[in-house]
C-alpha cells in the first residue's frame, strides 16, 4: 500500500512555499560547509574564538582587524551575512507556509468543510511511496490480495499538524475517492503517523471490525479515553494468522485475578517528590491481560487478537484442575451469568482485562451474537517458539551493575569476545556467525544454500556478508549486546492459584509458587535466575529461586503437570510485576541462568525495593473529529521518553559510582527513582492528560548529571558522534570496549573447497545474455543501497524484490532460466556484488542445489541435559547430548568409574 507524508497533501501554492523553504535551507547549508576552513586559517592569524563569533554575528566594531588578514576577515564577512540572509529567507517561507495552512484549516472548520478538501496527485506516488502489508485481520476482511499493490489504505506520515487536522476532520481524495482517518497504533503514534481507508471501504466493513458496535453507541455509553480506543481499533491492523478453528462459543469472559501482595516497596509520591519506604499491601492484577486455553485446543502459549480483544492465551488444564480437586464447574461471567465450563465445553478463559470494550455490550451473548453475525475472525501471533534461541541482554541491564569487578568484567564478556575472535577459526564458526543455527527456523535462501553447500563461504560475497555480520556484532558487543545463557520467554501468572481464587472461591490462595519463586522449564538444571525486560530504567533485577530445578525433586514434577509450557510463572505471593513493571498480556521476560551473572545481580540488589507510584487512570470522552485529533495531537507532542531513558543512563554511567561517597550515590540513586517516576507519567500523559509539576529543587539537581554529555559507549548503542558523548570512564559499559577485540576476517587458514557453480544451476550448459547482465548492473546500482540497509527500507523490500522480478521478466524467460544465467554471470565470471541474486532468485538456486547434490539427512533435538537444541543425523537414535554436556558428562563417568574402582581395590586390600 502507499505511505505519503502531509507534503503529498500541498496546494501548488504550499508546495512553492515548502520548495523554497528546502531551497534556501540547503544553499544556506552549502554555503555552512565554507566556513570551517575559514575558521582554520582566521585562528592561524591570531583570531580567537570569541573573535571568530564576533565576526559570524557581524559584531566587527568589537574587535581588533588584523591588517594582513582583510581579504580572509572580508570573505569570511560575505558569507556570514549570505548564510544570515539564508537563514532569515528559510524562516521567512516557513512562517508564510505555517501561516498559509493555520488560515485554510481555520476557513474549513468555519464551513464545516466546504472551502475545500485536501487530495493527493495521482502522478506524485512512485515505488519509494510504496510499502508491505502484514496479513491481518484488517487486509484479510478489505480481501487484499499478498503481493498486489492496494489503496483501500493509505499510511501518513504527520510534519505539519494543521494539514493533518484538516485531512483528519474532513478527509482527502485520491483518485476521485473519498478517504477518511482510521487509526493509529501506539507504534505508528510515536512515529508520527496515520492510517486512512477509503470511505466506500470502510462503509462494508465497519460492522465487522467494530464487531457491531458504532461511535454513536460507544458515545451512548460515556464515550471512550481517544488513545485507547485508537490502539483498540488497530489491532485488528495487527500482523496476525488467522485462526480458523476458532468457536467462540467456547469461550467466556470472567472477571481478573486480583490480590494485596505485602512487601516492602519506595513510594515515590509524584505530588512533592518525596521517596518513602514503606512495607505494606499492594494491589497486583495477576491476569492482567492473560487468559486460559486448555492443552487439548493449543500445547503452546501464543498471543490472541480479536474485535476488542487482546492478550496472551497461557496454556493451563482448567478442567483437569476441577476434577482434582473436586471443585464446581460453574462460574460467572463479567456480565453476572453463570457458565458450567465442563456442561458447556469451554475452551478458552479470557479475562476482564482482555475484552477491552466490554462495557459497550449488555452481554457476552451479544458480542458473541455480534461476532458471528458480522462474520468476525480471530488471530494469533507471536505463538512461542519450539525452539527459544539464547538472548543477548543490553546496556541498561549492565550500567546498574554499579558494584562489580575487574575480574568479573572478564568473566561476563568472555562468551562475546570469544564468538568475535573465532569468526573464522572452522566452517561452524562461520555458520553461526551466519544465523545457520537449530533455533533459525526462518532461514534466508543464502543461509540455506551455505548450509547445504558450504563451498559458497569460499566466495567474495559470502566473506563480505561475514564482514558486516562481524563489523555488527562489534558495535552491539561494545555497545553492551553481550552473550549470556539467558532466553526471552512469555510471563504468566500462578494459573493455579488463579482457578483457587476462580473456582475455589479462595481470596488470597496458595497457588503452586510461593514469594520469590518462579518456575521456568528452560531453566531446568539452574536453581536461580534473573528475570529481567525491558525497559530497564532503575535496579531492575528480580533474582528469583528456580522451582523447576532438580533440587526440588517431586515438587518440580508435580507443578511440571500443570505448568506445561516454557513460559517463566511468577508468583501471586511476589511483587514481581512491581519490580519489572509488567503485565502479562504478552510481554516477555528476559531469563538469565548464568551462575556467575546471578551472583553479582544479587549482590547489587541488596537493599533494593520496587518502586511503586500513584499512576492516574485515563477518563473516557466523547468520541468526534475534535476529541480524535485532539488526543493524537496530545500523543504526537508529549514529552520524548528518550530523554529520561539518555539523562538516567548518564546517571548509571557517572563518576560518583566509581568515587563518589555513599551519600552521592545514594542521592544519584534518588535521582533515578524519581525520573523513572516522571517517564512512567509521561508515558501515560497522552491517555490521562496529566503530567506532575516538577519540584523547584529537583532541576539544580537532575542537571548536575543530565548536562553532560551522553556516554561513551553511546557511540556504539545510538550511533552517536564522539563530539556528542563523553571521554571513556570506568563504567562497566564502557570497561567492555577493550575487552571485545577487532580482528580482521581472514579465511585463508580453513582451505575451503572450490565453488562448483553449475551445481546452482538447473541447465549448466546455460550462458547469460547482455541484455540481462546489463539490466542486473543497472539494477544493483539503483537498488543495491536499499538492500543493504534493511531497516530503512524494511517496509519496501518485498516490493522492491516483487519489481525487479518484474523487470526480468519482460525478456520472456522462465524465473528459473533467469537464476541460472545471473548464476553464470555472477559465480562463473566471479564477479561481486550478487545480493540482487539472493533477494530476488535465492530459492531457484536452493532448488537447484537440493536437485544437484546430496544432502545430508538431518533431526533437530534438545540436549538433554541444558536443553540445547543440536542437530543430529536423522538416523542417529544414541546422541542425546551437546558435545559441552558430553564431554561434562564423560568426565563424570569416568570420575565414578575411577572412585567405584578405588572401593573395590580399597576392599580387597581390606580382605587380605
Amino acid at each position: 500500500m502507499y505511505s505519503v507524508d502531509t507534503g503529498h497533501f500541498y496546494s501548488n501554492h504550499e508546495k512553492y512555499l515548502h520548495d523554497m523553504n528546502c531551497k534556501y535551507r540547503r544553499e544556506r547549508n552549502y554555503v555552512q560547509n565554507k566556513l570551517p576552513e575559514l575558521e582554520k586559517k582566521l585562528k592561524q592569524c591570531g583570531y580567537t574564538e570569541d573573535d571568530i563569533k564576533n565576526l559570524k554575528n557581524d559584531k566587527t566594531e568589537e574587535m581588533d582587524v588584523i591588517e594582513s588578514s582583510y581579504d580572509i576577515v572580508s570573505e569570511y564577512l560575505h558569507w556570514a551575512k549570505l548564510i544570515k540572509y539564508k537563514r532569515e529567507k528559510a524562516k521567512e517561507s516557513k512562517n508564510k507556509l505555517l501561516t498559509l495552512l493555520s488560515n485554510k484549516v481555520n476557513q474549513n472548520e468555519l464551513t464545516d468543510g466546504k472551502d475545500h478538501i485536501r487530495t493527493i496527485k495521482e502522478d506524485s506516488l512512485n515505488d519509494t511511496n510504496i510499502i508491505s502489508v502484514f496479513d491481518s485481520a484488517l487486509s484479510r476482511t478489505i480481501g487484499i490480495k499478498q503481493d498486489e499493490l492496494t489503496n483501500a489504505l493509505i499510511v501518513v506520515q504527520v510534519y505539519y499538524f494543521d494539514v493533518f487536522k484538516d485531512i483528519s476532520f474532513y478527509g482527502f481524495t485520491y483518485k476521485g475517492e473519498k478517504y477518511k482517518y482510521f487509526t493509529s497504533s501506539a507504534g505508528q503514534i510515536r512515529k508520527k503517523k496515520a492510517i486512512f481507508i477509503k470511505e466506500s471501504v470502510w462503509n462494508k466493513i465497519e460492522m465487522t471490525v467494530m464487531c457491531g458496535l458504532t461511535i454513536d453507541k460507544i458515545n451512548s455509553k460515556g464515550g471512550n479515553n481517544v488513545n485507547k480506543h485508537l490502539a483498540y481499533m488497530a489491532l485488528t491492523n495487527s500482523a496476525t494468522d488467522e485462526w480458523k478453528e476458532f468457536d467462540i462459543d467456547k469461550s467466556i469472559v470472567i472477571d481478573d485475578f486480583e490480590t494485596n501482595v505485602y512487601g516492602t516497596f519506595d513510594f515515590v509520591d509524584e505530588t512533592d517528590y518525596s521517596i518513602t519506604r514503606k512495607t505494606d499491601y499492594i494491589p497486583v492484577p495477576h491476569t492482567d491481560g492473560a487468559g486460559m486455553i486448555l492443552p487439548s485446543v493449543s500445547t503452546k502459549n501464543f498471543m490472541f487478537r480479536a474485535p476488542w480483544i487482546k492478550g496472551l492465551l497461557g496454556v493451563f488444564n482448567f478442567r483437569k484442575f476441577i476434577e482434582v480437586n473436586d471443585y464446581s464447574p460453574i462460574i460467572k461471567d463479567i456480565y453476572g451469568q453463570e457458565h458450567d465450563v465442563i456442561k458447556e465445553d469451554i475452551q478458552i478463559i479470557f479475562t476482564k482485562s482482555q475484552f477491552k470494550m466490554y462495557k459497550y455490550y449488555d452481554s457476552w451473548y451479544e458480542y458473541k451474537d455480534n461476532f458471528k453475525k458480522y462474520h468476525c475472525s480471530a488471530g494469533k501471533c507471536n505463538v512461542e517458539e519450539d525452539r527459544i534461541k539464547n538472548a543477548k541482554i543490553n546496556y541498561q541491564m549492565l550500567q546498574t551493575l554499579t558494584n562489580i569487578t575487574d575480574d568479573e568484567i572478564d568473566l561476563l564478556t568472555q562468551k562475546s569476545a570469544e564468538r568475535i575472535s573465532n569468526v573464522c577459526n572452522s566452517i561452524d564458526t562461520m555458520m553461526d556467525i551466519l544465523g545457520i543455527t537449530p533455533y533459525n527456523t526462518n532461514m534466508t535462501a543464502f543461509q540455506k544454500a551455505v548450509k547445504m553447500y558450504p563451498a559458497l563461504l569460499n566466495d567474495s560475497y559470502a566473506k563480505d556478508v561475514i564482514r558486516e555480520v562481524k563489523n555488527s556484532l562489534l558495535k552491539k558487543y561494545r555497545s553492551g549486546k553481550l552473550e549470556v545463557n539467558g532466553k526471552y520467554t512469555f510471563l504468566l501468572p500462578d494459573f493455579y492459584a488463579a482457578c483457587e481464587y476462580w473456582f475455589g472461591h479462595i481470596d488470597t490462595p496458595t497457588g503452586l509458587l510461593s514469594d520469590k519463586e518462579v518456575f521456568c522449564w528452560l531453566f531446568k538444571r539452574y536453581e536461580k535466575v534473573d528475570c529481567l525486560r525491558s525497559p530497564h530504567l532503575y535496579k531492575e533485577h528480580a533474582i528469583r529461586f528456580n522451582v523447576a530445578d532438580e533440587v526440588y525433586g517431586d515438587r518440580t514434577k508435580y507443578i511440571r503437570e500443570w505448568f506445561t509450557t516454557n513460559a517463566v510463572y511468577t508468583s501471586t505471593h511476589d511483587l514481581i510485576s512491581k519490580i519489572l513493571q509488567f503485565d502479562v498480556d504478552g510481554d516477555r521476560s528476559l531469563v538469565v541462568a548464568q551462575p556467575d551473572f546471578v551472583k553479582i545481580a544479587e549482590r547489587n540488589m541488596d537493599g533494593i525495593v520496587p518502586l511503586y507510584y500513584n499512576m492516574r487512570k485515563a477518563e473516557p470522552t466523547e468520541l468526534n473529529n475534535k476529541t480524535i485529533f485532539a488526543g493524537l495531537n496530545k500523543a504526537f507532542t508529549s514529552g520524548n521518553i528518550g530523554l529520561y531513558s539518555n539523562d538516567i543512563s548518564k546517571i548509571w554511567n557517572h563518576d560518583v559510582f566509581l568515587i563518589g561517597t555513599d551519600q552521592e550515590k545514594q542521592e544519584a540513586i534518588d535521582v533515578v527513582k524519581l525520573l523513572c517516576m516522571e517517564n512512567n507519567f509521561c508515558i501515560d500523559s497522552a491517555k490521562t492528560l496529566y503530567m506532575p509539576e516538577r519540584a523547584k529543587w529537583f532541576d539544580p539537581v537532575v542537571s548536575k548529571y543530565a548536562n553532560c554529555k551522553l556516554p561513551a559507549f553511546f557511540e556504539y548503542a545510538k550511533e552517536k558522534e564522539k563530539s556528542q558523548v563523553k571521554n571513556r570512564n570506568g563504567s562497566f559499559v564502557n570497561k567492555i570496549y577493550d575487552r571485545i577485540p577487532n580482528k580482521p576476517i581472514n579465511t585463508r587458514g580453513l582451505k575451503l573447497d572450490k565453488i562448483n557453480y553449475k551445481y546452482m544451476m538447473s541447465n549448466p550448459q546455460i550462458i547469460c545474455s547482455k541484455e540481462v547482465s546489463d539490466l542486473y548492473d543497472e539494477l544493483n546500482r539503483q537498488y543495491r543501497y536499499m538492500i543493504n540497509m534493511k531497516d530503512e527500507y524494511i517496509d519496501n523490500l518485498k516490493y522492491i524484490a516483487c519489481k525487479i522480478r518484474e523487470e526480468f521478466f519482460k525478456f520472456g524467460y522462465s524465473e528459473e532460466t533467469i537464476t541460472d544465467m545471473l548464476v553464470e554471470y555472477l559465480y562463473g565470471k566471479g564477479k561481486r556484488y550478487k545480493q540482487l541474486l539472493w533477494f530476488c532468485y535465492g530459492q531457484y538456486v536452493v532448488n537447484n542445489l537440493e536437485d544437484n547434490i546430496e544432502v545430508r539427512k538431518t533431526k533437530f533435538i534438545p540436549c538433554s541435559d541444558c536443553g540445547e537444541w543440536i542437530e543430529v543425523d536423522i538416523k542417529d537414535n544414541i546422541t542425546n547430548r551437546c558435545p559441552n554436556c558430553y564431554d561434562l558428562y564423560r568426565k563424570k563417568y569416568k570420575a565414578e568409574k575411577e572412585r567405584e574402582r578405588r572401593r573395590k581395590n580399597k576392599t580387597v586390600d581390606n580382605t587380605n
